[in-house]
């Protein structure tokens, strides 16, 4: 008998597992070192308010999957819109209200660009390509067409951090 309640413990045990949680940078510039260091691209998400990093998802809930490849493969940062300090970073992402870019491992390219909310499907399959450890990135994909860019060598910036060049198509 008790092992009939094992084994059914067992079997029930992942479907009431509390999922990995990705950790929320508060800061782009350490994320992107941290990014560099551990050799994890780096997503940034944007929205507005304490959790508003969900709101640059369709339905506004990320799914267990995709906060455990969140958790694993990526660095991630949650840029509060409403907050004074991020809007300059905001605008020159080029997000609107909320969005998602995705840096690649070395952080000097933008490998992932999506102004608005993103569907979870496009999501799910966008954040299992990019987490790709052999993946080169040599253009921006986006949902906006002005966005597509491709990229020169690293050049300096004026903090003195090396960051890609865009040459916009």
């Amino acid at each position: 008998m008790y092992t009939s309640f094992l084994t059914l413990g067992v079997m029930l045990a992942p479907m009431f597992a509390i999922p990995e949680r990705p950790t929320w940078q508060p800061s782009y510039t350490i994320a992107l070192d941290r990014g560099q260091k551990e050799s994890k691209p780096v997503a940034i998400f944007v929205g507005s308010g304490p959790q508003g990093q969900a709101a640059a998802v369709k339905g506004g809930q990320f799914s267990p999957d995709q906060l455990r490849i969140l958790a694993q493969k990526y660095v991630c940062v949650y840029l509060d819109r409403s907050q004074a300090g991020t809007q300059r970073l905001v605008r020159d992402l080029g997000i609107t209200v909320a969005g998602l870019v995705v840096s690649d491992k070395t952080g000097n390219f933008q490998a992932f660009h999506h102004d608005g909310v993103i569907a979870q499907d496009v999501l799910s399959k966008e954040l299992q390509n990019l987490a790709d450890p052999n993946r080169v990135v040599s253009r921006t994909v986006s949902n906006t067409p002005a966005r597509v860019s491709y990229y020169g060598g690293p050049v300096e910036s004026s903090s003195g951090v090396s960051r890609g060049r865009t040459v916009s198509c």
